[in-house]
């Protein structure tokens, strides 16, 4: 099954295909060691034990979109179109600020959160707190620090 994402304006359609797990899109292609090192930080399990169920995909026709560009692709679509409630993106921004803050797109169509970033290593808190409704992603947005960036609790 393939959800088609509403474009910026004058941008071809995006595809994204379904996945079973959470997914972590590809947005910069402009680091292939960086996007390694990010893969490998996300699946590693954090200290507790916990690891993250993604799912990477590659998304070159988001290339040079950032932010707000990017989140407004992606229709709110959970969770009667779309299996999943958020989804993460490696995205210029990611890449070139030092901590590395991956996107978090809200995809819930009953809850109006905005994105947010994250760090790496709480993609294993979102995921797994999310996945078992056992928080909301409004919890996690309020929780960020002054720059929009979630650090954990």
């Amino acid at each position: 099954m393939e959800v088609v994402l509403i474009p910026p304006a004058n941008s071809a359609p995006v595809h994204l295909p379904e996945t079973r797990a959470v997914p972590v899109i590809r947005a910069d292609f402009s680091d292939d060691g960086g996007w390694e090192r990010l893969r490998d930080e996300i699946c590693s399990p954090t200290t507790e034990g916990f690891a993250a169920a993604v799912e990477f995909v590659e998304d070159r026709s988001l290339v040079g979109l950032v932010g707000a560009a990017i989140a407004g692709c992606f229709p709110r679509a959970y969770p009667t179109r779309y299996r999943h409630p958020v989804l993460f993106v490696v995205d210029a921004v990611t890449v070139s600020l030092p901590e590395h803050p991956l996107l978090v797109v809200n995809l819930n169509e009953h809850d109006d959160t905005g994105s947010f970033r994250t760090l790496p290593r709480q993609v294993q808190a979102i995921e797994n707190n999310l996945s078992i409704a056992n928080m909301d992603v409004a919890e996690f947005a309020r929780s960020t620090g002054p720059d929009g960036v979630f650090r954990g609790f």
